[in-house]
């Protein structure tokens, strides 16, 4: 029987988790208040580990490809012209604007259609209580229902009612006194592609940015201490936002336009959640409900994918849930601690409150656009965390602590370790068997007769070294085809895994070639075409496994080698050796 598992909240950590835990064998239910998927919401971006985290995945082009297509940022003046710009057509795509930018219910959505393939999905319905003991977890829910788990995972908001049950008074809040509304407007025919930023006096700031769905996304900020601008109904936001932004120049006007009309409007205080612990026994916290950075410092979306990923491996990794629940802390500790280390004073900085402070800021970023200090400009917005080493993960083992009826990795289309080694084995053994039968070796004396008798260049090496590199790449063949095979199935797995096939298959065909049939000239397109072939294979496995794809690398050099090899003995021997 597998672990049973409790994620709370469709969230993109909660999604994330949710995918990874399904891949490794556990049985995974995701409990999500809202009655149905939430897509919508606005810009958010994913830089670094997280990148990595969806290149594991296999959605890594799929998020690239549904992108907001934003170009760069600009700030603007009243006229709306340009005071300051980071692009990326400029080589500027670690700056305000990531290459992938995305909209958090697209990315949340991309994430959510495969995680619900191994998750059990509950909307309209939210954790009431939580009893844990040593055995497991009972989980009272909303509905009435009560259900037993081996652990639950919160990956609600920043606002989390499940943390303050199993966390009360744990939290403590740091407002980062920045008030900010977010929803969707109709698109005007002068926007561009650019994300642009003004600033008005009173610490305001509005800004606009693009998506893909032929709306603009509309964002109204406001630098001051919470008032509880939150706990008021719509309405109130509304009305006070319309006071606050009614003299505040550029497009506020169509904003607020815009902003009566919208179906998708949010505000809220931005406060950074920060506790000293993310578990208490068997339940644990992950993204915002346990270490919210605010949008301030750029990396929300960036933590929440890779924390997801760094919980799940450590769970998978070991049975022992305390000790998988500290090592994923001490993973991401200190990459949180860095994201929330943005100073107070820096909302107050970026949305000045006087003409002069606004004119100040302009020429500051002014400056940090200039290619000469660009690189530091990329530091500050892209943020250069202390991230954790994934590359630990790469082997992670899913908790075995009863057997499992699917396949031991838990993910479709991943071959169990028996299996996995029994192709392995079946093909590079196939291999060999058909090297060895046309090897120039006592055994075949008449093709080591004709061997011998070729015209070979002077850098051709000696036999013992013919003896020794192949077994080293056939070993390389042999961990990158093994831990290919045990990779969950997609279309660059896939891919990979026919490549190194294919290219298995040629090393044996090219002996028959050369040594058997002595056709130079097709084995000498032979060994180019394998040059080819291989190259293409490491760049496949690559965005699979990345050690796998390094195993082949000598391959590559030395089929490179063999090619040269190959042609020059053709161009000596035009009559074949005979």
């Amino acid at each position: 029987m597998r672990p049973r598992i409790l994620v709370t909240g469709a969230s993109v950590a909660g999604n994330t988790a949710a995918w990874w835990l399904g891949q490794s064998g556990f049985d995974v239910t995701v409990v999500e208040r809202a009655p149905a998927f939430r897509d919508g919401g606005q810009n958010i971006d994913v830089r670094g580990a997280g990148r990595e985290v969806l290149r594991r995945m296999g959605l890594e082009r799929a998020a690239l490809d549904r992108g907001t297509g934003e170009e760069g940022t600009v700030w603007v003046d009243a006229e709306g012209r340009a005071m300051a710009s980071f692009l990326t057509a400029e080589g500027q795509a670690d700056g305000p604007t990531a290459e992938m930018e995305i909209l958090r219910g697209d990315l949340a959505r991309l994430l959510y259609e495969p995680a619900r393939e191994h998750a059990t999905y509950r909307f309209g319905d939210h954790v009431a209580a939580v009893e844990q003991d040593g055995e497991g977890v009972s989980v009272t829910f909303a509905g009435g229902a009560t259900e037993r788990y081996a652990a639950v995972i919160v990956a609600e908001g920043v606002g989390s009612t499940t943390r303050q049950l199993v966390f009360p008074g744990e939290n403590a809040d740091r407002w980062m006194d920045l008030t900010m509304a977010y929803f969707t407007i109709p698109r005007a025919p002068d926007d561009d592609r650019t994300w642009r930023w003004f600033h008005a006096p009173g610490g305001r700031s509005v800004s606009l940015r693009p998506d893909r769905h032929g709306t603009t996304r509309a964002m109204l900020s406001v630098q001051q201490p919470p008032g509880g601008e939150p706990d008021w109904d719509v309405d109130r936001q509304k009305a006070w936002l319309r006071e606050r932004f009614a003299d505040a120049g550029w497009q506020s006007a169509r904003v607020l336009a815009g902003m009566d009309a919208t179906d998708d409007f949010y505000l809220d205080v931005l406060r950074q959640i920060r506790m000293d612990r993310w578990s208490n026994g068997r339940v644990v916290l992950t993204g915002d409900a346990a270490w919210c950075a605010t949008p301030v410092a750029g990396l929300g979306t960036t933590l929440a994918v890779t924390g997801a990923y760094v919980l799940a491996a450590e769970m998978a990794r070991t049975a022992d849930l305390s000790a998988a629940f500290a090592a994923y802390d001490r993973a991401m500790r200190p990459m949180v601690e860095d994201a929330q280390g943005v100073p107070k004073i820096a909302p107050r900085l970026m949305n000045p409150h006087s003409r002069t402070g606004i004119r100040l800021l302009h020429g500051a970023l002014a400056v940090a656009s200039r290619p000469a200090v660009r690189g530091l400009s990329a530091k500050l917005f892209g943020g250069g965390a202390k991230e954790p080493d994934l590359s630990r993960y790469d082997e992670a083992a899913r908790p075995d602590p009863r057997p499992d009826p699917r396949p031991a990795s838990g993910a479709p289309g991943a071959l169990s370790r028996p299996v996995a080694l029994g192709v392995v084995a079946l093909v590079l053994g196939v291999s060999a068997l058909v090297g060895r039968r046309n090897a120039p070796d006592p055994s075949h004396p008449g093709i080591r007769r004709w061997y011998r008798r070729l015209d070979k260049p002077g850098f051709t090496p000696p036999d013992a070294v013919f003896g020794a590199v192949w077994p080293v790449l056939e070993t390389g063949l042999a961990v990158g085809g093994y831990r290919l095979l045990r990779r969950p199935s997609g279309a660059a797995r896939n891919t990979a895994v026919g490549l190194w096939l294919a290219n298995t298959a040629m090393i044996g065909g090219w002996t028959a070639l050369f040594f058997r049939r002595k056709q130079l000239g097709a084995s000498a397109a032979a060994s180019g075409a394998m040059v080819a072939s291989s190259a293409a294979y490491v760049a496949t496995a690559a965005r699979v496994d990345r050690p796998a794809a390094a195993t082949a690398v000598p391959l590559v050099a030395w089929l490179g080698f063999a090619t040269l090899l190959a042609e020059r003995i053709r161009r000596d021997n035009p009559d074949g050796g005979r």
